[in-house]
């Protein structure tokens, strides 16, 4: 890339896809697994290119990127990896001085109880605890709103290859047949850095940090015994099984879609520019936007300095800054109100009415996009690859490789035949009850049941115009039974299969 590669602007979106927008107008989409990419580039500068004419583009494999675009790709993951539920780690894309060797790595860490925890205090005023094997640390920040943490991770490996050639085609029996073996030469890992809000943590970070809030308690309390009145806790919910790299090749590359720009945007990011879709996360300008999504979605901003600003909930009019003392380490809580907002200060690192404006722009086209009609609703291959996880990936505690167990695999699937069994027959039913609803409906009966005496001459003319009706409905209602059962026999053979 020639031009000004700059970052303009990073959004994740729901599906984990990642958006990377740059100064000189290119752009740079990841899949919601990472493992493709596809780049739009920069205009071309020719004053003869036609406004309309598409712009060149390249779609590559992650890992097998050209250098040209190494450095793109390293920050896209980068960025990805710190907001995903499961990071994307190429070997080919990981700095060497940040690849260890590992031939032992199991997926869950075990952290401290609360009377033995010793938290360390950050130079930024941040409280941090360690696991007991020092593989993973949780950083509370001084507001004490959102917390980072760091974990070893194994590199992502390649998909069993038993399972990728049988697919959902196979049965459990066959798939689990095969479990994946890494070689000693395959294990590497590195380490993942992940920002979280404490408003919206997964389960593995719940007791960790627990932990460090309990800390940061004690400091600012300045009290040596306040952790006493808290029992400790059972090894099994000390216990945190951490996020696993997903594999190097995506199971449903099929379901990758790629959001276009609008061609003729005279600016490109500009705060008019807002993508129309579920946001994530989105970065710009140093500060960092977060959608916590529920019956009522809020929007968390994180400025860089230690501070949390939050919408507050139905009344997103107005947000709540949580900005922490640097001397004290107390956290003063200013409510700011989306048309009373402070002027900006000569040397402030960043503009309050313009970080709590974009926030609420932001958040109100999540809301759009989240009620509109015309949403696409589409399938991530994250979610198919979930499925098929569900089946070929083996668990891996403790650093030993085995299969699920295959009593279990059967049980599971036994269930899911039996619901659908259960629901085909319910539709069954309901055909049954309309067949003989719609037989017994030709007859005019009378309420006692009997049938009705009536002229013959009116009745023989009435039956020759009513003829073609009836016997029109009939054959439609035949029609579309037949059709609905053969939709649920096909239904029932591919549950079977799969």
């Amino acid at each position: 890339m020639e031009a000004n590669t700059s970052v303009s602007s990073m959004i994740m979106y729901e599906d984990e896809s990642v958006d990377v927008r740059y100064v000189n107008g290119a752009q740079l989409q990841l899949s919601p697994c990472g493992s493709e990419f596809l780049l739009v580039k920069e205009a071309a500068p020719e004053p003869a290119l036609h406004p309309l004419q598409p712009r060149e583009t390249v779609r590559q494999r992650t890992r097998f990127t050209i250098s040209t675009y190494k450095e793109l790709l390293v920050a896209a993951l980068a960025f990805r990896n710190r907001y995903a539920s499961r990071p994307y780690l190429p070997e080919e894309l990981i700095p060497t001085e940040h690849k260890q060797s590992c031939f032992s790595l199991g997926s869950d860490v075990t952290w401290p109880e609360f009377s033995s925890c010793e938290a360390e205090l950050g130079p930024g005023g941040e409280t941090v605890v360690r696991s007991e094997e020092g593989r993973a640390a949780l950083m509370l920040s001084p507001s004490g709103e959102d917390f980072t943490v760091a974990f070893t991770c194994r590199l992502s490996q390649s998909q069993n290859p038993a399972a990728k050639r049988g697919g959902k085609n196979q049965s459990c029996r066959s798939t689990v047949s095969s479990p994946l073996v890494i070689s000693p030469s395959q294990s590497k890992s590195t380490t993942v850095v992940q920002h979280h809000s404490c408003s919206g943590a997964a389960p593995a970070w719940h007791y960790p940090l627990s932990l460090a809030r309990r800390q940061r308690t004690t400091h600012l309390s300045k009290s040596e015994d306040v952790g006493g009145y808290v029992s400790d806790t059972r090894s099994e919910e000390r216990r945190s099984c951490l996020p696993r790299a997903l594999a190097l090749t995506c199971p449903a590359p099929h379901w990758h879609r790629w959001k276009s720009k609008r061609p003729l945007a005279e600016k490109e990011e500009s705060d008019q520019d807002l993508p129309p879709e579920l946001v994530k996360v989105m970065w710009c300008q140093g500060v960092t936007y977060r959608i916590l999504s529920g019956a009522v979605a809020v929007i968390e901003v994180s400025p860089g300095d230690g501070s949390v600003i939050r919408s507050n909930g139905v009344l997103n009019t107005y947000f709540t800054h949580h900005r922490p003392e640097l001397q004290s380490g107390q956290v003063k809580e200013i409510l700011y109100h989306l048309k009373n907002l402070p002027p900006d200060v000569v040397g402030e690192a960043y503009s309050i009415f313009s970080v709590v404006n974009r926030a609420s722009r932001i958040l109100s086209c999540y809301t759009q996009a989240k009620h509109s009609l015309k949403l696409p609703v589409t399938p991530s291959c994250l979610q198919e690859a979930k499925e098929w996880r569900r089946f070929s990936e083996p668990s891996m505690p403790d650093g030993t490789l085995f299969s699920p167990s295959l009593a279990e695999l059967h049980v599971d699937a036994t269930q899911t035949l039996e619901h659908q069994s259960n629901l085909v027959a319910g539709e069954l039913e309901k055909i049954k009850r309309f067949n003989f609803l719609l037989e017994n409906s030709v007859l005019h009966r009378s309420e006692t049941g009997r049938v009705k005496l009536r002229d013959p001459s009116a009745e023989e003319e009435e039956e020759e115009e009513d003829a073609p009706v009836r016997e029109f409905s009939i054959t439609e209602a035949l029609r579309r039974t037949s059709r609905a059962i053969q939709d649920i026999e096909a239904a029932v053979s591919a549950a079977t299969l799969t």
